[in-house]
């Protein structure tokens, strides 16, 4: 008994369907693919419309413990007390060579003081 060419037609679409489902049920949903990156705005923007100072209230006040071991309020007195020096001595020099060196003792004594009332 020979087949028609209709019955095998029909068998094999009526496989293809059969097994059509769960092929499509492997296939990824549009919900789970990664959002595609939004593009580069060139519209200004708040933070382009600042300059100076801003007040900017969530950052550490406290130093970090690597900065703290690392310069002491003990080295910023010695730098304070020897810019003090620095400047005395520049006073009593005088003239250019003075005025560099009580001028390079103000800066250190400054950054010494800044250092100790940390």
């Amino acid at each position: 008994m020979a087949r028609s060419v209709g019955f095998w037609s029909a068998s094999a679409l009526f496989l293809t369907l059969c097994f059509a489902g769960p092929a499509a049920a492997q296939q990824s949903v549009p919900g789970n693919a990664p959002a595609p990156a939004p593009a580069a705005s060139l519209a200004p923007t708040l933070s382009a419309v600042r300059f100076g100072i801003t007040d900017v209230t969530d950052q550490p006040t406290a130093v970090n413990a690597t900065t703290a071991r690392a310069m002491g309020r003990r080295e910023g007195r010695v730098l304070a007390i020897v810019g003090g020096a620095a400047v005395i001595t520049g006073i009593l020099i005088g003239d250019t060579g003075g005025t560099v060196i009580a001028i390079g003792g103000a800066a250190i004594g400054l950054y010494g003081l800044y250092i100790w009332q940390r």
